[in-house]
């Protein structure tokens, strides 16, 4: 029972990470695109912090039922088919984290510092910072699609 709970966790919480990173790229971004800049601004904004909660979350969570899920021994162990899908998707992981965290310590807070005022115009600083979150965020979407795909090799 235990083992099926884990599982379920672990399930769900790459779908609403997963799933909320593909909502955000093919449905709010471009929705985002047909409104005012202001608006849509303040939009990112919202849907950023309530959504960086989320995965986060979902990551650790991740994190630690995959551990509980893993046998200790498979750990980047590549003698087999299994274990090397299994490191591969270790090792994407550690890209996400990594992406994640360049997103949340770097990224973000240099958004915000350079975030414009009601009615003015985003900085040229700002607008380089949205280039490279959208770009980071693409990325860590783009991992988490591999994530699950190296995932499918091991069932």
């Amino acid at each position: 029972m235990v083992d099926h709970l884990i599982n379920f966790v672990h399930l769900l919480a790459a779908a609403m990470w997963i799933g909320g990173a593909i909502f955000t790229k093919i449905v709010l971004a471009p929705a985002l695109s047909k409104i005012d800049q202001q608006q849509s601004g303040i939009v990112q904004g919202i849907v950023a912090k309530r959504f960086s909660i989320v995965a986060w979350t979902c990551i650790v969570l991740l994190i630690i039922t995959g551990l509980l899920k893993t046998p200790a021994a498979m750990l980047f162990d590549v003698s087999s088919e299994t274990g090397i899908f299994l490191t591969i998707k270790i090792i994407s992981v550690i890209g996400v984290l990594i992406v994640g965290l360049t997103i949340g310590l770097k990224v973000v807070p240099a958004m915000r510092k350079n975030m414009p005022k009601p009615g003015e115009k985003p900085t040229a600083e700002f607008v380089k910072y949205s280039g490279q979150l959208d770009r980071l965020a693409l990325i860590n979407t783009i991992l988490g699609v591999l994530i699950i795909l190296w995932a499918s090799f091991l069932w």
